[in-house]
């Protein structure tokens, strides 16, 4: 294989190309002759690519194959050939079998410095840059965007595997990435300043059809804080550190992954300083099984809009005494006088149904959840009162991608979505591709 040789053919096709160009009647605006290029310059990127390869598998028949059995040696089999999509198209790739006559074992001994697709028909470049718009979109969509932007036709079958191998390969990687410290919260543990830390944990659950009912996916989040140095300010501790959970099973195997993601990430001596919940009663029951002592907080904004849907029952035909009458419930329950609160509800006696009912569930509500409701220390510590990252992290987790219209889910798609989606979001995704050697974008297709 002479390198002068692959080079001269290379510029062969980029010869070719200039000519067609400049040549080009119908290329005379920017424009025009600016989509042309990129349409053409597939060629010559496959012709550089296919080059490539070609040097790089004539060096591999260069060096000495090792044998898998000491004192054996490797009997050559056959070269065959396999031909996967590449960003480009399809390249031909050789791939030599050899076995041992030690064991009988069979080896490729080409295909991991080659790059050969193990399963399936694409090559990495493909799911480095399908998997990011698979993750956010319908499956057809992202293909068809794919298709529209790269020139690479994906069928049904071929985008689904896609996103199964490369879901798969990232849990892979994910349980050996997780042992690392996250960066910023290891700096901080190091130092004088660590005992100023806290985990915020909040749970969450949201329906999405999955296997032909609907099932209940549970959401949570951890949060790093470092609490503010001046005491008795209400103002929100710093976020060092953030990580996304979620579930398609029971409450206890989301407290086991939320342990797993806690011990993983050197975060253990970090006290938990709340639990956040919009009072459902699994997660008060989790809680108080395995984070004994760790206060538990109701969610500030649910109760306020239980609060304001028992005042538009209230004051149906004036909002602005609704308003007025939340404000001073909440303004008393932010300095934890929820007894006046209770107080004052069972000394009301309304006469319309309605009210006496929505009365009924409000006193239930705030009864129920009485000792959650105590804002005043974690909001002077520096933490936080509500459950919105969870909150947010329900709706862009699962309801974004897994609730649009008409949407049924089988668990094992799901479940790789949402792999992707969690990749994602807890910006995992472009390390995973990292340690392949890839980016998970391309300069010559900018708008993915």
């Amino acid at each position: 294989m002479d390198h002068a040789m692959i080079v001269g053919q290379v510029m062969h096709h980029c010869k070719r190309l200039i000519e067609r160009v400049l040549d080009a009647s119908d290329l005379q605006t920017v424009a025009t002759a600016s989509l042309a290029i990129v349409d053409q310059m597939r060629e010559v990127a496959r012709a550089l690519l296919q080059a490539k390869v070609d040097l790089e598998a004539h060096k591999l028949r260069r060096q000495a194959v090792p044998p898998c059995c000491p004192g054996a040696s490797l009997r050559y089999i056959h070269t065959r050939t396999v031909q996967p999509t590449t960003l480009f198209g399809p390249i031909t790739i050789p791939v030599r079998t050899f076995q041992c006559e030690g064991c009988g074992t069979t080896h490729r001994p080409d295909d991991a410095s080659l790059g050969v697709p193990p399963v399936g028909e694409f090559t990495d470049d493909i799911r480095c840059l399908y998997t990011p718009l698979a993750a956010e979109v319908p499956h057809r969509v992202a293909s068809d965007i794919f298709t529209h932007f790269t020139g690479v036709v994906l069928s049904s079958r071929g985008a689904q595997s896609l996103i199964d191998s490369s879901a798969a390969d990232h849990r892979n990687w994910r349980h050996q990435a997780e042992q690392q410290e996250h960066a910023t919260v290891a700096e901080v543990l190091a130092s004088d300043d660590a005992s100023q830390l806290r985990l915020e944990i909040a749970m969450d659950g949201v329906k999405a059809h999955i296997d032909g009912r609907w099932q209940e996916p549970k959401v949570a989040t951890i949060l790093v804080r470092r609490l503010p140095t001046r005491p008795n300010v209400p103002t929100r501790g710093a976020v060092l550190a953030r990580r996304y959970i979620c579930v398609l099973g029971s409450a206890e195997e989301l407290v086991g992954r939320l342990k797993a993601v806690i011990r993983a990430a050197g975060w253990a001596s970090i006290p938990i300083a709340e639990i956040l919940g919009d009072g459902a009663a699994w997660i008060w029951n989790v809680a108080t099984a395995h984070f004994r002592g760790v206060r538990q907080t109701l969610d500030y904004y649910h109760l306020s809009e239980h609060l304001y849907a028992f005042a538009h029952l209230l004051y149906a035909d004036t909002p602005e005494r609704a308003k007025a009458w939340v404000e001073e419930k909440l303004a008393a329950l932010l300095t934890d006088r929820v007894g006046d609160v209770l107080g004052a509800l069972k000394r009301m006696r309304p006469r319309q149904p309605t009210v006496r009912e929505g009365l009924r569930e409000l006193l239930g509500y705030v009864g129920h959840n009485r000792d959650r409701i105590h804002y005043k220390v974690p909001w002077h510590q520096g933490l936080a009162v509500g459950s919105g990252s969870v909150e947010g992290a329900c709706k862009h987790i699962i309801q974004a991608r897994f609730k649009r219209a008409g949407m049924r889910w089988k668990q094992h798609g799901f479940l790789n979505v949402l792999e992707l989606r969690l990749s994602r979001l807890n910006m995992t995704l472009e390390a995973f591709w990292a340690s392949y050697g890839l980016k998970t974008s391309a300069a010559l297709y900018p708008t993915l």
